[in-house]
């Protein structure tokens, strides 16, 4: 009688053995959620008056909510860091306009520079702070509400609240697009990446370069016109 060979069973494949992983395509403005120019303007205009008009009344909600707004779309801030940002943060004082943010993504430190609109807004927000009865001290959180300190869903809540209202919201799209609003816009201006890496404290380049492709409202504004 003739002997059976011995067939060894094939290992099942684990997962360092499916043979080469296919490499994610790289992200583009057509895959990353951002807000136009002008629903920027028209978020930031509707947080402001909001503020105005419950200044008005004498109400603070609406002045938190559109200094938070404003910092968010004028820096680029993650929500995270916005909630964490300290009074002492804010380096304001004459000839000098950053913000230092502690143990970002990735845990890394650092400035961003911000324009002269904002920190005029900063310094009023401080004193309204202390009119309140808020502490400005420099391990004093910049943002508090009627229970402490606020969260990032706190945050994420109220962008969401004024995105709703003005039929800007979609699942997916909410405060974090607010970042990538500020990455497109900041690199529209001079098509620096560096710029843009730095402000946004991107460790690698990589990173930024989705920045770098042509927006749809790029597209727009070289074909208007066109054979005319």
């Amino acid at each position: 009688m003739r002997n059976k060979a011995h067939i060894l069973p094939f290992p099942k494949p684990g997962k360092n053995d499916e043979g080469p992983r296919r490499k994610r395509p790289p992200k583009t403005t057509d895959t990353i959620k951002y807000f136009s120019r002008n629903q920027i303007k028209l978020l930031r205009r509707t947080a402001r008056e909001q503020a105005e008009l419950d200044a008005q009344k004498g109400k603070i909600t609406g002045i938190r909510e559109w200094m938070a707004i404003d910092l968010l779309t004028s820096t680029g801030l993650r929500v995270s860091e916005a909630a964490n940002l300290k009074c002492g943060d804010l380096k304001i004082g004459y000839s000098d306009s950053r913000i230092f943010i502690h143990n970002g993504k990735g845990s890394i430190s650092g400035h961003i520079i911000i324009h002269e609109a904002l920190k005029k807004h900063l310094k009023q927000f401080l004193a309204f702070k202390q009119a309140n009865g808020e502490g400005t001290a420099e391990d004093d959180f910049l943002f508090l509400g009627q229970r402490g300190k606020w969260t990032s869903q706190a945050i994420q809540q109220l962008v969401k609240k004024y995105l709703k209202a003005l039929n800007l919201y979609e699942k997916g799209k909410s405060a974090h697009a607010l970042r990538h609003s500020y990455g497109v816009e900041l690199y529209s201006k001079e098509k620096d990446l560096r710029a843009v890496q730095k402000q946004l404290r991107h460790i690698s380049i990589q990173s930024t370069l989705i920045y770098a492709d042509v927006t749809e409202e790029a597209i727009a504004s070289q074909i208007k016109g066109l054979w005319q």
